[in-house]
């Protein structure tokens, strides 16, 4: 019987030897590609506040509304880019603004700054964490009548 195992066992290992192929060997690079958009946020912002202004020329009644304190926003991109600061825009008040109101923000951070009136409003906008200001001044043709207005501001960042 022990016999039988082994001579069963040799012809096993002599065909594994005999049919044994030589292994070939290939390999091959598999590509993947994809794309990562430029990617920006706004976050972190603080409401400006704006007071009515008596005009010199006035009689007591303020023609302009302009900021008192800036608003802040934080604004991280994630490569440098451009932002523009767009005209205020009324929102809310005891009356619109009247035909030939003057609309103007500004935009500031650290040494740059842009106004919306001035090259399209436009300034570069480095990658990273900027902390913007923006301010506003409106400036009606005839005074503002008593009441709440409210305006806002656009921020555009673009590639």
């Amino acid at each position: 019987m022990l016999h039988r195992l082994a001579l069963i066992s040799g012809l096993i290992l002599a065909s594994a030897i005999a049919f044994d192929r030589a292994a070939l060997a290939e390999n091959v690079d598999v590509p993947f590609s994809g794309y990562v958009p430029a990617e920006v946020t706004f976050s972190s912002s603080t409401s400006g506040t704006a007071e009515a202004i008596i005009s010199p020329t006035s009689t007591a009644m303020p023609t302009k509304y302009q900021s008192l304190t800036s608003a802040t926003i934080a604004v991280q991109s994630s490569t440098a880019a451009t932002i523009t600061v767009s005209p205020p825009r009324f929102v809310s008040g005891s009356t619109p603004d009247p035909v030939g109101t003057s609309h103007v923000a500004f935009l500031e951070f650290g040494a740059t700054s842009a106004r919306s009136d001035v090259a399209g409003g436009t300034a570069p906008l480095p990658a990273g964490n900027t902390n913007v200001q923006v301010d506003m001044l409106v400036e009606r043709p005839e005074p503002f009548p008593p009441g709440d207005y409210n305006y806002v501001v656009t921020l555009t960042v673009t590639p």
